[in-house]
């Protein structure tokens, strides 16, 4: 029997289908205005984008009602839900599948493509052809991979009377915002992409481009970071194992464009302010977005064993792999070819300014990348070409990577209270004298009172405090100036002038950001506790300062499980409920945590197996865990900010 359903599948089956040659005239279109000598042709590209956003709309609606309606007869549908399933994880299933996640990506990079179009027509409409024609071409790629090797819309016959279920640690509220977040910053590189290789094509003159690639950029960088973060609380939140980042392969893949992101985001702030850095930015744009195409191969290509990944098809991964290939390989051929071509600029002005310090930014930023990538995939070239299986797990990344990420938090405290060109030693010896003595007490009470001592938190802690102080400070200046200057209460000029200069104070809460997340990470990653005993009804345990103990377990169920379901009395005071899940389509068992939060710590318990009438009890005390969190949404308000303000850039020649 047709139903309306199965109707709606193959018209946003046929939708995705015609924007298959729209992207492909979308990426054709300069060049077959310049062929024809029609100039007006090329305006079809600004119109193929928005065609193309309708058309994967249209597709989107009708795979989203197929998993809220049960449609079994789709493939994707069948093995990705269940009629059991709650509504909300209905919805999230739709990238919840490799074929879906791949759709998914795809109408992303067709809502920035229009979002480009958008503000391309007035800001640059004369080279915007040349960028859509880039995202035209990274559309073409993957539209055909979605239509010939992951199709969402295909059919299955017979038409089964339910579905598999969704992977049940998919079914948590972080899946409904952390896929979409990253994703909104992986595709996001792809605009400054597109516009550097457009810049190049075209020979777009820098101080045109530069504005335009730093907001988009940002914009990007924002949302990766903001998907990272999501990533690391579903993990803490749902696997059970008391962390939030493991180094996973699959992780790794999310935090290398991330790097090199960091790097272009405040490499393009040094060329916008003194005109240097012209070639490496264009390099670290099209670096970024090839390793974001690098995380969808690592992810979708079956070459990694991950709780992230997806597929294990090897069809799929060499059309990704030759699909990356060609555009990386084009993108850098058009870098060789014009990427040097601006002319010579001057270097800073002396070893102890500004820029200096943002270039040794990069160059940590960079070498920390460089150092992930070949953690990551140094493995995989082992086993391909000498069969030899070898693990990169977290004691590399901890101390090859880690150092350097401290060293970033330190020039972070550094770099913004610097001038450009040259800085004045006794004027940075004055200005830097309480911070740094704050600083060096916070470091010094860390290796005094933390046990077991670690000088690695000592210097992040110690590191944190400086840059945290140095923005404190840099707004009092800065009010405390624009209560002189206009006569006012300094409580009315702090407001006030944040907010004319929101760029510079975003900036600026983004770093107290950072160092608010990395006390966090420093207190949660050196100073947690666990233990993992055998309990039952009526037995405590003692954990740090805190006693855990087992009131009773009882049966409980679900929309679409069963549990077993334990209570723990947490200091004789707080209840805490832990559940041990078993999935009636899949039978696969999960565990729910049981998590008591304050900013100075969280009891994190976690309720396992059972045998002989006893448990499997694992128990963590994590410090400051809620102060990664906070710290990440700062860095976020930080980067709307900057966002927020449109000024032309003051270059300090």
């Amino acid at each position: 029997m047709i139903t309306p359903s199965h109707q709606l599948i193959e018209i946003g089956h046929f939708a995705v289908m015609l924007a298959l040659p729209v992207a492909l005239l979308q990426a054709l279109a300069p060049l077959l205005a310049r062929a024809l000598r029609r100039p007006q042709l090329a305006t079809v590209a600004v119109r193929g984008a928005w065609l193309q956003l309708l058309l994967a709309l249209v597709g989107w609606a009708a795979l989203t009602h197929a998993f809220v309606s049960d449609n079994f007869s789709v493939w994707n549908v069948a093995q990705n839900s269940n009629s059991a399933l709650p509504l909300i994880y209905k919805i999230t299933a739709v990238w919840g599948s490799h074929e879906g996640s791949l759709y998914f990506w795809y109408v992303i990079l067709v809502a920035w493509t229009a979002g480009l179009a958008w503000h391309g027509r007035r800001a640059f409409p004369d080279r915007l052809a040349v960028a859509l024609a880039v995202q035209g071409a990274l559309s073409v790629g993957f539209l055909g991979l979605i239509l010939f090797l992951s199709n969402p819309f295909a059919r299955l016959l017979p038409v089964p009377g339910n579905g598999r279920d969704l992977n049940p640690l998919l079914q948590d509220p972080g899946m409904a915002i952390h896929p979409p977040m990253l994703y909104m910053g992986y595709v996001g590189f792809s605009i400054p992409f597109a516009l550097v290789l457009t810049a190049m094509l075209t020979r777009w003159p820098a101080e045109d481009w530069l504005p335009v690639v730093r907001r988009w950029a940002l914009a990007a960088f924002g949302f990766l970071t903001l998907g990272i973060v999501l990533g690391g609380a579903w993990a803490y939140y749902e696997l059970g194992w008391g962390g939030y980042w493991a180094w996973d392969p699959v992780e790794n893949a999310s935090f290398m464009p991330w790097l090199t992101g960091a790097a272009l985001v405040h490499s393009l702030m040094v060329q916008e302010q003194r005109r240097i850095l012209h070639s490496w930015n264009l390099f670290l744009a099209i670096l970024t977005f090839s390793l974001s195409l690098l995380g969808t191969f690592l992810v979708r290509s079956g070459v990694l064993s991950s709780v992230h990944a997806f597929a294990v098809d090897p069809g799929r991964g060499a059309y990704i792999l030759a699909f990356l290939a060609l555009v990386v390989g084009g993108a850098f051929s058009i870098f060789l070819w014009r990427g040097g071509e601006a002319q010579a600029s001057p270097r800073p002005s002396a070893w102890l300014s500004r820029e200096t310090m943002l270039l040794a930014n990069n160059v940590l930023f960079t070498v920390a990348g460089a150092c992930v990538f070949l953690g990551t995939l140094y493995p995989l070239f082992l086993d391909v070409t000498a069969e030899q299986k070898i693990t990169v797990a977290a004691p590399y990344f901890n101390s090859v990577v880690v150092p350097q990420l401290l060293l970033l938090v330190l020039l972070m405290g550094i770099a913004p209270s610097l001038p450009w060109r040259r800085a004045q030693p006794r004027h940075l010896l004055r200005r830097f004298m309480w911070p740094g003595a704050l600083a060096l007490l916070a470091a010094l009470l860390i290796l005094v009172l933390a046990r077991p001592v670690s000088p690695l938190a000592a210097l992040a802690v110690g590191f944190a405090v400086l840059a945290a102080v140095g923005v404190v400070a840099d707004v009092w200046r800065g009010g405390r100036s624009l209560a002189l200057a206009e006569p006012q209460p300094l409580l009315l000029a702090l407001p006030r002038n944040v907010w004319r200069a929101r760029r510079h104070y975003g900036a600026l809460l983004a770093h107290f950001g950072v160092s608010v997340a990395a006390v966090g990470l420093a207190a949660a990653g050196l100073f947690r506790q666990e233990a993992m005993v055998t309990m039952a009804p009526g037995d405590s345990l003692n954990i740090g300062r805190h006693n855990v103990q087992l009131v009773g377990v009882g049966p409980a169920s679900g929309p679409n499980y069963d549990a077993q379901r334990g209570e723990f009395l947490l200091d004789g005071r707080v209840l805490l409920a832990s559940e041990r899940r078993s999935y009636h389509a899949s039978g696969m068992p999960t565990s729910e945590s049981g998590i008591d939060s304050t900013w100075l710590r969280d009891v994190y318990i976690v309720l396992g197996e059972a045998r002989d009438g006893r448990y499997t009890v694992s128990a963590y005390v994590n410090p400051l865990v809620q102060w990664i969190w906070a710290g990440a949404g700062l860095i976020g308000l930080g980067v709307l900010m900057c966002l927020g303000e449109r000024q032309t850039a003051r270059r300090a020649d």
